[in-house]
Parts: structure tokens; sequence; C-alpha cells
């Protein structure tokens, strides 16, 4: 019986998946609590104390933060079950807990830029509203996590491993890709 799964890699482990490159390293990020907000979002924002919230390629800071993933939603990080329930509240507004929906890798380094120049067309430096856009194929939600040098990718669960390879192939992160040869790029597998 033909077996198709034999045509794909396994996934990673996501505990320990890391890719060092030259200029960029990138990791997956395990542990970080992700709830979806949609309706009044303003509501939300102003009764849980997150000052604002952060569009594409803006800069979150510290360990609790709102990034606009669409008009009237918000992908909220760090913010506990037991400070919000899921489900609808009487504010107007509605919470899902993501739970492991979604994957979220962090590349870190000086080779962002050009990481953010293979994957997606925004212009870094005029960046819009929204957080959701297309990065290598894929809607993702990107920013900067605690300095313009480490970008956040959220994936959903399904692509994760799809992304992980396109990143392994990138020159930034690989040692050959097609024939391109270069001692300055080394792909080394992570321990830690």
């Amino acid at each position: 019986m033909l077996d198709n799964s034999r045509k794909w890699k396994p996934e990673p482990d996501w505990n320990s998946a890391c890719l060092t490159g030259r200029a960029v390293d990138v990791r997956a990020v395990s542990g970080l609590t992700q709830h979806l907000v949609s309706g009044d979002i303003e509501r939300f924002r102003e009764r849980h104390g997150l000052a604002k919230d952060i569009g594409a390629l803006g800069l979150a800071t510290g360990e609790r933060y709102a990034v606009r993933v669409a008009r009237d939603r918000l992908l909220v990080v760090g913010l506990q079950a037991s400070e919000c329930a899921a489900g609808w509240h009487q504010d107007g507004y509605g919470v899902t807990a993501l739970g492991s929906a979604q994957r979220v890798f962090e590349a870190r380094g000086e080779g962002v830029r050009d990481l953010l120049a293979r994957a997606t067309t925004i212009d870094p430096d005029n960046a819009g509203p929204c957080a959701a856009l297309q990065f290598c194929g894929l809607t993702c939600s990107v920013y900067f996590h605690g300095d313009t040098q480490t970008l956040r990718v959220h994936v959903d669960r399904g692509l994760a491993a799809y992304l992980w390879e396109w990143l392994e192939c990138q020159p930034l992160l690989c040692e050959k890709t097609g024939g391109f040869e270069n001692e300055d790029f080394v792909l080394e597998e992570c321990t830690a």
C-alpha cells in the first residue's frame, strides 16, 4: 500500500528546534499563552491593562501584549486563563484560547531584515496597522519583540513544519542551497 507520509520530513522537536546562521538564528518558542479576542477590543484592552496593540512589524515589549490581527480582533500573548475565561463576556468581546493552535518562531540577529526581505513584500520601515500578513506565502502574525533584531512569527500549527523547512532552505540559514555554496553560512542543530 502506498504510504504518502514518507514523502515529508517528520516535524522537528519544537521544544528544541533551532537554526543557526551567520547573521540570524531561528528557534521555536514554546510555552506562550495565546488568546484570540474578537469584538470590543478597546474595552478588553482597558479591562486587562494593555496600553495599546501593535501591528505589522510593531515592537512588543514585556511578557503581556496585544497584536492586532484584524479590525476587531487581537492576538493576546501572555494573558493567563485565570485572568480571562474563554467565551463571550458582557463587556462586548469574545475570548478564544488558542493553546497550541499556533506555533511561534523567533528570529534574532542582524540578518532579520534580510529574512524579512525574502519572506514578505512589506516595507519594514513603513509597516501597517495589522500584524497578519503574507510571510513565506502563509498568513502569519509578524512583529518585533523586545528589540528590532528579534522577530516573532505566529503560524497555524498545521503549517509550521512547512515554514520551518522553508527557513532551513534559506541561504541566510543553510550551508548549501541548489548549487549555492558559501562557507559563511552554517546550519547547526541546537541542543538548547
